[in-house]
């Protein structure tokens, strides 16, 4: 593989895999081990098609047959116990279906060429079908002990190699945090504010009165950051503290230590850093930074009035993302993945492009080869009768 080969290659894993395997997982309900052999995956005459031809030949298939099998709960707990790993390799270009995929005591192996037939993506996804159809019980039913050990330490390692950083966390909750905090500016524009945590409530002029969630605290002069939870001397209800409790379970579920750890020292402040992420998450309308003498509180707010303001139409989400693209540094294709995946579209990544379908809506999203936006447009689908 030479060196043109491998920054193609490279560049996959870090800007489209990511979304690929978040798919992967969400199909299946759980975290899938995932084995593959990234230098094997090369075809240097056709190494410029990668974005378009790894996609159909190695995940998509995955995505839609795990979709398929997993429509209930009963196809989600036989695919955890009989699927033990998936293999994903190109050994000797091999393009026959029942060569290059197989189901052999719960291993999926996909040795595949990388680029040939790769838009036969729906009979890939059936031979993918049948064999975990036909084969997968055996599996989850043969399962000794032993077995069940190593499926769990597999499907550790795989967790752990697959971990989420929080700049991932961060990256994924960027552009609807931003949309939300643009929306609540606006309402509350120009008003003064008070606060009363103790009744879990911030007002703005006479009668704009929020719900709130208490995050945590950063003081300026002791340079350091206190969650909510671990604020055991501010006397706030502990139903006020909900979303900071979620902040640590997040923590806890992808290793993040700066959600784990109760006080920490920061040379600056982190609070909107870590209120992006968690406003997001939890799913919160935004996040608001209430400023005292040497402390700012990081709470966010629970609002019908701006949630009914959150941009639906495609043309206003486009234009969201194109002045958000314009004026902040973040991976713009990483990005709106999980903003577009945030506001119910079906998404595809079809080359180094974007296109996401909601209903009769789509959009178009166009990358340069660094992922940077070059072009997001919106359009209606036409069904012809």
């Amino acid at each position: 593989m030479g060196l043109k080969e491998k920054r193609i290659i490279q560049a996959f894993q870090k800007e489209l895999f990511p979304a690929l395997e978040t798919e992967i997982n969400t199909a299946a309900g759980f975290a899938v081990p995932l084995d593959i052999s990234w230098n094997t995956l090369m075809e240097d005459r056709f190494s410029h098609l990668y974005n378009d031809t790894f996609p159909k030949i190695y995940f998509l298939p995955l995505i839609e047959a795990f979709k398929a099998i997993c429509i209930d709960e009963m196809g989600v707990e036989l695919l955890k116990a009989g699927l033990k790993n998936v293999i994903i390799i190109n050994e000797n270009e091999e393009h026959n279906l029942e060569r290059a995929i197989t189901f052999e005591e719960g291993v999926l192996k996909i040795n595949h060429s990388p680029v040939i037939n790769a838009d036969a993506v729906d009979r890939k996804t059936a031979r993918i079908i049948s064999l975990l159809e036909e084969k997968l019980e055996e599996f989850a039913e043969g399962t000794s002990d032993a077995a069940s050990t190593e499926t769990e330490s597999a499907q550790e390692a795989s967790a752990e190699t697959t971990k989420v950083t929080i700049q991932e966390l961060y990256n994924q909750s960027f552009v609807v945090s931003t949309e939300k905090q643009e929306i609540f500016g606006e309402m509350v524009e120009g008003l003064g504010w008070s606060c009363d945590m103790l009744e879990g409530k911030l007002t703005y002029g006479d009668d704009k009165v929020f719900d709130i969630q208490v995050i945590g605290t950063y003081s300026e002069n002791e340079k350091s950051w206190l969650w909510a939870w671990a604020n055991t001397q501010s006397g706030i209800p502990e139903k006020f503290l909900q979303t900071a409790l979620a902040a640590k379970a997040i923590g806890e579920a992808y290793q993040i230590e700066d959600f784990v750890t109760s006080k920490k020292e920061f040379s600056s402040d982190p609070g909107v850093y870590f209120s992006t992420i968690i406003s997001a998450m939890a799913k919160e309308s935004c996040y608001v930074p209430l400023t005292f003498k040497g402390l700012t509180v990081y709470v966010t707010i629970t609002s019908a009035e701006a949630d009914s303001k959150a941009r639906t139409v495609p043309a206003l989400i486009c234009s969201h993302f194109t002045k958000i693209a314009a004026n902040y540094t973040f991976p713009h294709k990483y990005s709106l993945y999980f903003y577009l995946k945030g506001k119910g579209y079906e998404v595809e990544l079809p080359g180094n492009n974007i296109v996401a379908k909601n209903g009769d809506d789509q959009i178009l999203g166009i990358f340069d080869l660094k992922g940077r936006l070059m072009k997001i447009s919106n359009s209606k689908l036409t069904v012809q009768a």
